[in-house]
């Protein structure tokens, strides 16, 4: 079953993401992410970067010169422009990393909850995965994320993501985390937010330190273990990552 490539279950559950927010965007009186013209400079002087967390979107936005667009995205991160605040995000639309400032964003939907919100700004600011702070949670979920992303798009692969599954994710950061107590409801709330793309799933693997990769390979193992199906080629699948991480030590 060598033949399974990383590229094939990760594009599966990318385009999961981008369809998700397509779908649920029209069966709320949307329309499919598109744009009438080509973007303006603001917005394509970004550089693709790290994300704060993988998580998927579908904006309605407005550029400085009035156009309106539709675009399903992965948030990288926030950060201060001199005008405000602005999303750095991957556009799945023009395949490329873009800035969009956040007062411009008219609306956004969440695909991870099935909620639209209307007021874009306090939505973003207060996201639990783009806020930065210091409690044992969040600091647990950053030591985490490039593990949480793998794990994610694994469990993720086939089409759904079982509770069992879904439970591994969280013994994973239990079992890393030695710091301090985890409130396990929090935990699950950041958890239910992740949405890896093709690209997030990655950067994350290029990222993993080898000193962190036992536990991983054991988790990946408990992930494919968790519904009672053991698949051969989600089985190849992990596998193939296990064969990546050992060659990366």
């Amino acid at each position: 079953m060598s033949w399974v490539s990383l590229d094939h279950f990760v594009t599966v559950k990318a385009a999961l993401a981008t369809q998700a927010a397509a779908t649920r965007f029209l069966n709320v009186g949307g329309k499919a992410s598109a744009a009438d013209t080509e973007d303006s400079v603001e917005m394509a002087g970004a550089a693709d970067m790290a994300e704060t967390a993988p998580i998927v979107f579908h904006l309605v936005y407005e550029d400085a010169a009035g156009n309106v667009s539709q675009r399903i995205v992965t948030v990288r991160k926030i950060e201060t422009g001199r005008s405000g605040p602005l999303l750095l995000c991957f556009c799945h639309l023009r395949q490329r990393a873009r800035r969009f400032s956040l007062d411009r964003v008219l609306e956004v939907f969440d695909v991870s909850t099935g909620e639209v919100h209307g007021d874009p700004r306090s939505f973003f600011l207060g996201h639990p995965l783009l806020t930065v702070a210091e409690s044992h949670e969040d600091r647990a979920f950053r030591l985490c994320s490039d593990d949480l992303t793998i794990l994610t798009v694994v469990g993720a692969a086939d089409g759904r993501f079982d509770p069992d599954e879904q439970d591994q994710l969280l013994v994973h950061v239990f079992d890393r985390y030695e710091d301090g107590g985890l409130d396990e409801n929090l935990l699950r709330e950041r958890l239910s937010l992740l949405t890896p793309d093709h690209a997030s799933f990655f950067r994350s693997l290029s990222r993993v330190r080898p000193k962190d990769g036992r536990l991983l390979r054991r988790s990946l193992r408990r992930i494919v273990d968790a519904d009672g199906h053991l698949d051969p080629a989600e089985l190849a699948f992990v596998e193939t990552i296990e064969g990546h991480l050992a060659g990366a030590g």
